[in-house]
């Protein structure tokens, strides 16, 4: 009699079960926010140009002032021997030196239903936190705290732009601050500029 192979014996090994995917429309909900989630096309809610940042001319005691400051420290921090700050600092006066002197260029701003467009750059609202409303240079600027940590601050510039129209539309997604929450880098800033202008705005 013929032997019995025992490999035909052997039991096969069991089936390794991949675990299933789950269903495409899960993937990515907690990304978004339940005032996202009930939209299910992008809608365009405001839009506008004007320009990237607040400008103003400034007269020629900005720049007298500006240049004795730097001056100063800068005769102070060669006694020190500090070579290094010293490159800081005319960087950053040369920084705002062009800010101040040349104008910025316009971009386009858009409010839609996923979020806010300045440029190029696009931010979800899932991204964004509370808003408010500050007048700089003669223009008034919508600032957005963001939960991002650059940046940190949205800046949109309203120029001719309805404040009342945008105030009501941005509050449908964030909640709208009167009295905005400063860091003591701001106070320090702000106090600063008050008692040591740099401009002359008495002529």
């Amino acid at each position: 009699m013929p032997k019995d192979n025992p490999e035909k014996h052997q039991q096969n090994p069991p089936k390794k079960e991949h675990p299933k995917n789950p269903p495409e429309e899960n993937l990515g909900h907690e990304f978004f926010t339940p005032k996202m989630m009930e939209t299910e096309e992008i809608e365009t809610l405001l839009s506008w140009e004007a320009p990237s940042r607040p400008f103003r001319k400034k007269d020629r005691s900005y720049y007298t002032t500006l240049a004795i400051i730097v001056i100063l420290l800068v005769l102070i921090l060669l006694l020190a021997k500090e070579f290094l700050l010293i490159a800081t600092l005319l960087s950053l006066a040369f920084v705002a030196y062009v800010l101040a002197f040349v104008p910025p260029h316009k971009v386009t701003y858009r409010i839609s239903t996923q979020g806010i467009t300045i440029g190029e750059d696009f931010y979800l609202w899932h991204y964004l936190d509370a808003f408010w409303f500050k007048k700089k240079d003669g223009s008034n600027i919508l600032h957005i705290q963001t939960r991002l940590r650059f940046p940190a601050q949205l800046m949109l510039v309203l120029e001719e732009h309805d404040e009342e129209k945008v105030k009501k539309t941005v509050a449908k997604f964030l909640p709208y601050v009167e009295v905005p929450y400063k860091s003591w880098m701001e106070k320090w800033s702000e106090g600063l500029q008050k008692h040591f202008p740099l401009e002359n705005t008495h002529r």
